[in-house]
């Protein structure tokens, strides 16, 4: 029997008994093993920095449910710090959310229910 599986909102490696993920903090008690969804990019300015990552979006989720849920980070992976001269890849990155200043949907990305959402600010309000 494999040991080990990947988190359905990370894509960490964790233990196949685990019912929460030890890197995201993720709830694996509710996902079914068979949970569909899709990443969804985009950019997170935190601590003066600027990220830019995936967000794991399961399926009959918007974006603001994931990023509005009660978890204390929101966990980004293919991360690249951007920077004036070059990108920095970071690869994997759970940013505390009562640190972020604002979350941003990068271009031709928008919730299919809301044609207005394009960011998100003072998550920590």
């Amino acid at each position: 029997m494999k040991e080990t599986k990947e988190c359905p909102f990370c894509n960490e490696e964790i233990k196949t008994m685990a019912i929460v993920c030890r890197y995201c903090y993720a709830d694996l008690t509710s996902v079914s093993k068979d949970n569909k969804g899709k990443f969804i990019q985009v950019r997170v300015k935190t601590g003066g920095k600027i990220y830019l990552g995936d967000i794991f979006v399961p399926e009959n989720f918007r974006i603001s449910d994931v990023i509005n849920n009660n978890r204390r980070f929101i966990v980004l992976t293919n991360v690249f710090e951007v920077q004036q001269a070059r990108d920095i890849k970071v690869g994997y990155l759970a940013i505390n959310k009562e640190r972020t200043e604002w979350i941003e949907l990068t271009s031709n990305q928008k919730e299919p229910s809301d044609d207005s959402f394009v960011k998100i600010t003072n998550l920590a309000a």
